[in-house]
């Protein structure tokens, strides 16, 4: 077996393979996929959070020559307020939060010092923050959160979206512009441009909004329905393949960056000063 090419997910290695990836010197960073099974409008299927994030993180761990080592996706999370669209799986706060971080405690448990919980649906992000603190308390391990999804924090993508987005401020924050457009270039035949659409019915204010330049001084969210008519919250209609391509290759190779500097951050030990 190719170790670089071959040995990129986690759960297709024996364990005498992870035995072998453990001892190596440095390690692979170890990503923990958190998903969501959604509504994204009318024309998008409701994999589209696990379809990107496993996309992209793949063709990272690909590219990565053995820096990243890739978990099953877990693929279900906090959705109630999407519960309104048939077909939605919610699993609660408490569930969602032991879930995550009793996984990533799994691994480290196994000696992996370098953990990185990558969110791909935006109301698991505070889960995925806890989850990951709580692993560091528990383990004493290098354990971070991150998003490959521009919908939820666009930094890898963020030259990109701002040189070639054609939807405005506003386009990309859910089943949008961006995450259309991503599905455009790798499932292409998951998507139904017929009925995408434009639908901006996001409040912005002046210390709160999405997908604006201006920051955010807290956060909020109700329920889905309330405020998008079919799933959309941003603008479908000017997705194209082409921007999905320059997105998927800016996430990709910002991501790999992120990985290694990530690697990098030393374990210190705790110093008692009672």
């Amino acid at each position: 077996m190719n170790t670089h090419q071959n040995q990129w997910s986690y759960d297709r290695l024996s364990w005498p393979q992870m035995k072998e990836v453990i001892g190596r010197k440095p390690q692979p960073v170890v990503a923990i996929p958190f998903g969501a099974v959604e509504d994204h409008g009318l024309h998008l299927p409701l994999s589209t959070d696990n379809d990107i994030l496993e996309g992209i993180l793949k063709e990272t761990a690909l590219r990565s020559e053995g820096d990243l080592l890739v978990m099953p996706t877990i693929p279900y999370g906090l959705d109630e307020h999407h519960m309104d669209f048939p077909g939605t799986i919610s699993i609660n706060i408490e569930t969602c939060l032991a879930y995550v971080t009793q996984t990533a405690i799994s691994v480290a448990r196994h000696g992996f010092t370098h953990i990185l919980i990558v969110n791909g649906h935006g109301s698991n992000q505070a889960i995925t923050d806890l989850a990951a603190r709580k692993c560091v308390l528990e383990t004493g391990i290098v354990c971070g959160n991150t998003t490959i999804n521009a919908a939820i924090n666009p930094t890898l993508a963020a030259d990109v979206i701002e040189k070639h987005r054609k939807g405005g401020y506003g386009s990309i924050a859910h089943a949008g512009e961006f995450e259309t457009a991503v599905m455009l270039y790798m499932l292409p035949e998951t998507v139904d441009m017929d009925k995408a659409e434009r639908d901006m019915g996001q409040i912005k204010l002046k210390y709160f909004n999405w997908d604006y330049p201006e920051p955010t001084a807290f956060s909020w969210l109700g329920y889905w329905s309330g405020m998008s008519n079919n799933g959309v919250c941003g603008d479908a209609s000017v997705a194209t393949a082409e921007f999905g391509k320059l997105a998927f290759e800016e996430t990709v190779t910002n991501f790999l960056e992120l990985v290694r500097e990530f690697r990098t951050i030393p374990i210190k030990q705790r110093v008692d000063h009672h």
